[in-house]
């Protein structure tokens, strides 16, 4: 029986050489800022599994048909599948056939860049909070064009929304004005866009001369949710609540209600990403207009750019409105 040989990966080299997988890409790619020994520990690992970095160049140069590779996380929110066919939609206008990748979580990383770069795609989109900036950096250190939705790197490409100040002057007023607390309902094991919420939330109760303490740890799950917050509000019958995802702002939006307390006169509530569920409820749950399926269509449309022109960074904020329904005053 003839034996298949394994051909070494990236990842094999980064742990033989007890090295980051971002430091292996950069002196794989002749990148300078390596030190000395650890470069040689590098080379030292390239040698010995005899891995051939130069597959994926000599691959890309001779491929007729684009291809190009999605990372998300896994397609179980609503706002997720509209960035997807925002994507898709761009994609068929370009003609690109598209390769989807999901994470369950940080440890699926390394295996799904792996697998993204031996598909030797002409290009990546990247909306998908479990990367980070190095990860992206091993795509675009092997000449991959990347392109990342709501993750704004200043050495790479990305198409952003903006909603921080807005958020920042909506907690004002409900302290200034309103005299009302804010809460903020943060998933266990959030996202980065969550933490990057919150702060913006604690900048602006800083800004006050307050500390912002009102974090109320929830579920990924709306079923969940409501039982907690029901009991929440027999002691907290005011404040103002916000919440990344109109599923969760809704859990709580119900809890309220049946609990007889008056929306929005007594509590308020708040998506920053809302849906076509942010409509249907009663009263309509108060979000910002970020069309999803427009931003996945925006990030396609620039990594087609970047596929033609490589040199190319492209930074783009795209502004999006509040639309206060009736969950807000």
């Amino acid at each position: 029986m003839k034996k298949t040989i394994k051909k070494a990966t990236i990842y094999d080299v980064a742990n033989l050489a007890h090295t980051s997988l971002a430091t292996a890409s950069r002196v794989i790619n002749g990148k300078d800022n390596v030190s000395d020994s650890t470069k040689q520990r590098v080379l030292d690992a390239i040698k010995e599994l005899n891995y051939k970095p130069n597959a994926i160049a000599k691959d890309l140069a001779t491929k007729s048909n684009t291809s190009v590779a999605i990372i998300v996380p896994e397609i179980n929110y609503t706002y997720i599948s509209h960035v997807v066919a925002g994507l898709m939609d761009c994609a068929k206008k370009y003609g690109y056939d598209c390769l989807i990748f999901t994470t369950e979580d940080r440890a699926d990383v390394s295996q799904v860049l792996n697998k993204v770069l031996s598909k030797r795609v002409n290009g990546v989109v990247v909306f998908n909070d479990f990367l980070d900036e190095k990860d992206v950096g091993v795509l675009t250190d092997y000449a991959v064009p990347v392109v990342t939705i709501g993750l704004d790197l200043k050495t790479k490409s990305s198409i952003t929304w903006h909603y921080k100040n807005q958020i920042k002057d909506i907690v004002t007023n409900c302290l200034l004005n309103k005299k009302q607390d804010v809460y903020f309902l943060k998933v266990h094991n959030g996202s980065k866009m969550e933490q990057r919420l919150q702060a913006a939330i604690s900048e602006a109760y800083i800004e006050q001369n307050k500390e912002f303490t009102n974090v109320i740890k929830v579920p990924d799950s709306y079923k969940e949710t409501y039982p907690i917050l029901k009991e929440h509000f027999k002691n907290h019958p005011n404040g103002f609540y916000i919440s990344l995802r109109d599923s969760i702002a809704i859990a709580a939006l119900n809890a309220a209600m049946d609990m007889q307390l008056k929306v929005p006169d007594q509590v308020e509530f708040m998506a920053v990403i809302g849906t076509k569920y942010s409509e249907l409820t009663r009263p309509k749950l108060s979000s910002f207009n970020i069309n999803m399926r427009e931003l996945g269509f925006k990030g396609m449309e620039t990594l087609a750019k970047l596929i033609l022109h490589p040199e190319l960074i492209i930074h783009e904020k795209l502004p999006f409105g509040f639309v206060s329904r009736g969950t807000t005053k």
